[in-house]
């Protein structure tokens, strides 16, 4: 006997759909072109595709993973997406909806239910390296959508990007990780008191609360010639201070980005909404946050079963440059 007796079918975590049935669901579903085309972009926590229809008109269609949100949530972002482009324009990737007016599609995977959603194609492309226009014009939208989004913080959406859950989840995934570091580890956990301290002693009526993006990176931005900006890939939308989001500009790509851009994006940001004092002394912490955020999130998804491990040695090392960029920041940031 060659093979042993195995299951007929076997569990699965992560699914790769086939792409021409996908593109007939969309065909089937959605006013898209029977002739049109689909292209694999990436996958990560959704798979991404590039449909195209003969006259080079495009869209994203993006499905989700199972086991990263769930449907009221991107409900919840999809009709807030849906009246943002409506009503106003901020320049954000619209859901392009199903011809039975429903905005997503429900597709069982071998890992069980998945959501799917067709939305409009940001033109344009990633700039990794702003210029002071560009910075400046993507605060003035970053603000726009806060303003806006501010209707909405009461919904069910996304993740909590409350400094003490974000600090008690990482402490809570990264302690078995770094068992063999206790250096990084104890610094984490002054990291957390630091925190903590500033927080409970910051006026919290001067940090306006509300729906965030989440990861305002260069991959989830792009830019036409005419600089006109699309913002689109909300998978990290949630609840928090509004100032996490410029954090998250701050650290992101943070090689390019020098003192002057930052300002700008402060400048642009400020046409729309003026940010406290209490705002701009903290944006070191919310930059660091984000760091934070990164480093927890890497090793949850990194874990050695869902993919492959991300190795202490690794952490430890992330763990020490969080630190030098947080004296670092604390010091550049508040000179601005």
């Amino acid at each position: 006997m060659i093979l042993n007796n195995i299951l007929k079918t076997f569990p699965v975590s992560y699914s790769s759909l086939d792409t021409m049935s996908l593109l007939h669901l969309v065909i089937k579903n959605c006013d898209v072109d029977k002739n049109s085309t689909i292209t694999f972009l990436k996958r990560g926590f959704n798979d991404t595709y590039l449909i195209t229809e003969p006259d080079n008109k495009k869209y994203i269609f993006r499905v989700y993973n199972n086991n990263r949100r769930n449907r009221r949530s991107i409900n919840s972002e999809l009709i807030m997406l849906a009246m943002m482009k409506h009503h106003t324009d901020i320049g954000v990737s619209e859901p392009i909806g199903c011809n039975d007016g429903a905005l997503a599609l429900a597709i069982e995977a071998p890992e069980g239910e998945r959501t799917a959603v067709l939305f409009s194609f940001a033109e344009g492309q990633p700039v990794r390296k702003l210029s002071q226009e560009q910075s400046f014009l993507l605060g003035k939208e970053t603000a726009k959508f806060h303003n806006y989004s501010l209707e909405y913080k009461r919904a069910t959406i996304g993740l909590n990007y409350d400094i003490a859950t974000q600090f008690a989840s990482m402490l809570t995934t990264l302690k078995p990780i770094l068992k063999n570091y206790p250096e990084q580890f104890d610094y984490l956990l002054k990291l957390k008191k630091d925190f903590i301290e500033t927080f409970v002693n910051a006026d919290v009526s001067e940090l306006a609360y509300g729906i965030c993006h989440g990861d305002l990176q260069a991959e989830n931005i792009h830019f036409t010639n005419e600089n006109k900006i699309t913002i689109f890939d909300f998978d990290f939308l949630g609840k928090g201070f509004l100032a996490y989001d410029i954090g998250v500009f701050i650290w992101y790509d943070h090689k390019n980005k020098t003192l002057q851009i930052i300002k700008s994006f402060i400048e642009g940001y400020e046409t729309e909404r003026k940010l406290s004092a209490t705002e701009l002394r903290l944006l070191p912490y919310f930059s660091t946050l984000r760091a934070v955020f990164q480093m927890t999130l890497y090793c949850q998804t990194n874990d050695g079963n869902y993919l492959p491990q991300w190795q202490p040695k690794e952490v430890a090392a992330f763990v020490n440059k969080i630190k030098l960029w947080h004296e670092k920041q604390s010091i550049a940031i508040i000179s601005l």
